[in-house]
């Protein structure tokens, strides 16, 4: 039996769920979605059930008192909210939002990868609530039921934790077939959202990063044994007609890259490196610090980041202020 004082009572927790969004209106840039769902015994070994949220939603809810309102963020990232929830409610299925998106350069990567189809999953933040929580006898294994959470947030994401964990386990055949058909769709509209290139820096790095990792998944599944001898002939016959790996193989080439950039570039690079650690890393976005690693470490850089990094500087230079080491104006700049 699992005992329950393994739940970690203190910590900040999260739990996401998969094919949750219940409509969209781009021009009212609001989004209507499941933050979570009852009765369903999740990886954790928990099963949230119908009240769990009540308090939360009636305490800092859209529609209480509180200044501190339960946000709605981007990867769990409070720097960066996407928006707002304008209602959260529970219903038979579960934690119910609607959620106006903000006009931030994040609210609006937000938009397009709902318009594009990127963002499928959503996500809570949340803490135990140590005397709600009780242990279910189910046969040999049972559950924790969640009578009650302190929910803090409600979040987007790219794909979450457990996404595509299946693709590890699948035995028989059919099965496989049906991972590879996901895998390959989901393949497809991250590619096409990266052929439109709209969105920022920031964006297209993180669909770079979800392609390679759907690709990863897809090798995973492609090197499996199968238990039918002609698997391998199903296999690529469905790659052949839903995907075409010629657009992989031109966004995830490094054939044509560039490392002969200026050695300023380089001592740059370093110095915005050296100022944001001496300022705890406050400074830029993760894609802005990846990109001074690339460049400090003369790594080489296709055309399109080399465009994207000039078009960035364009805008940037005019909150570089050489005087002031500790802006972090000053410092991303340099980090570019």
């Amino acid at each position: 039996m699992v005992n329950i004082m393994k739940k970690n009572f203190n910590q900040y927790s999260i739990k996401s769920f998969n094919n949750s969004i219940k409509d969209i209106s781009l021009g009212k840039r609001e989004v209507a979605i499941y933050l979570s769902k009852f009765d369903v015994i999740d990886s954790d070994n928990d099963m949230i059930v119908s009240g769990a949220f009540e308090k939360s939603i009636k305490e800092r809810g859209p529609q209480s008192n509180s200044n501190r309102n339960i946000a709605f963020l981007r990867y769990h990232d409070w720097q960066h909210p996407i928006g707002k929830f304008l209602k959260l409610e529970e219903d038979q299925k579960g934690l119910f939002a609607v959620a106006k998106l903000s006009t931030s350069t994040k609210g609006e990567d937000a938009l397009r990868d709902y318009e594009e189809g990127i963002i499928k999953e959503h996500s809570i933040g949340f803490q135990y609530m140590s005397d709600n929580v009780k242990w279910i006898e189910n046969g040999e294994k049972g559950y924790y039921q969640i009578d009650e959470v302190k929910l803090f947030e409600g979040s987007a994401v790219t794909f979450g934790a457990n996404e595509y964990t299946e693709v590890l386990s699948v035995g028989k055949s059919e099965d496989k077939v049906t991972a590879l058909e996901k895998l390959t769709k989901e393949i497809d509209v991250v590619t096409k959202a990266l052929i439109n290139g709209r969105g920022t820096d920031e964006r297209m790095y993180n669909l770079e990063m979800k392609l390679k990792y759907l690709n990863s998944r897809l090798v995973d599944l492609a090197i499996m044994k199968s238990i039918e001898p002609k698997m391998e002939e199903v296999q690529q016959i469905n790659i052949k007609q839903d995907f075409d790996w010629a657009k992989v193989d031109y966004l995830l080439s490094t054939k044509q890259t560039y490392a002969d950039y200026p050695q300023q570039a380089v001592n740059n690079a370093k110095k915005g490196i050296e100022l944001n650690e001496a300022v705890n890393n406050r400074c830029a976005t993760d894609v802005g610090k990846q990109r001074a690693q690339d460049i400090a470490n003369k790594r080489g850089l296709s055309l399109d980041v080399i465009k994207r990094t000039f078009s960035y500087l364009s805008r940037a230079e005019e909150y570089y202020n050489a005087e002031d080491t500790e802006a972090c104006g000053t410092i991303s700049y340099l980090l570019w």
